[in-house]
């Protein structure tokens, strides 16, 4: 049975490709799944040899640490900035995400102001 060894969702590309290098380099056989046009699927990077499959792993781990080691680490000004970009790219689902985020607020909220107007 197949084994998943490294998912792709939200990987970015030059990542995915890295380690699709890297397990070509080792020989070792595998293939992809796509999450899909509804992004409901496991994307992903699948051996089907369980041996192989540790032996990927393995490999993965010690790529993702090596990765960790070079990696710089966000500040706040880093994220925000980022923030507003992705907002500006996607302004409908900022403003849907916004949106959702009133809702639970109000629905969570409103019982409480209620009762507490009955109260008093």
């Amino acid at each position: 049975m197949a084994q998943l060894v490294f998912r792709l969702k939200n990987v970015p590309e030059q990542e995915a490709d890295d380690i699709r290098e890297l397990l070509n380099e080792q020989g070792i056989e595998f293939y992809e799944t796509s999450a899909g046009r509804w992004q409901i699927s496991m994307a992903g990077i699948w051996v089907r040899d369980k041996a192989q499959a540790a032996q990927a792993k393995e490999l993965i781990a010690q790529d993702q640490a090596q990765r960790a080691q070079q990696a710089t680490p966000i500040t706040a000004k880093d994220w925000l900035a980022g923030f507003l970009t992705h907002a500006k790219q996607n302004p409908v689902e900022f403003v849907f995400t916004v949106l959702g985020i009133l809702l639970v607020l109000s629905l969570t909220l409103i019982p409480f102001w209620i009762g507490q107007r009955l109260a008093g």
